[in-house]
């Protein structure tokens, strides 16, 4: 489960990362750079850290049950890149995000000992 939710986190930072380049993009001018998006080296490699995510939760999902892999990757993930984002790209981390986070693990820890 961590590797699902650490390509997970990664292809999430170089996604942001990848359009750093592209600030304050409007809806309308996303679409028209679309490709030049698509093609940029760190979104190219957020893609394949999504493909590879995909086959490793598949692999999950064959082997335990989604009630439990589903919740413990997803928070995994969004606790990873709450951490992740505010060490490596500098984004807030405010109060209610750390509380946030404690109730996901304490939740995770939940799942994983009363299932």
């Amino acid at each position: 489960m961590l590797i699902v939710s650490g390509v997970g986190v990664t292809g999430q930072l170089l996604l942001r990362k990848g359009l750093s380049s592209f600030n304050n993009l409007q809806f309308d001018g996303f679409l028209i750079k679309f490709f030049s998006i698509l093609f940029q080296p760190l979104i190219l490699v957020a893609f394949f850290c999504y493909a590879f995510g995909l086959i490793a939760y598949l692999f999950l999902l064959s082997k335990l049950e989604i009630t439990s892999v589903y919740p413990i990757t997803t928070s995994l993930t969004f606790g990873g890149i709450t951490l992740f984002g505010y060490f490596l790209l500098g984004e807030s981390l405010t109060l209610p995000k750390i509380t946030g986070i404690v109730l996901i693990v304490i939740g995770i820890i939940m799942i994983d000992r009363l299932s």
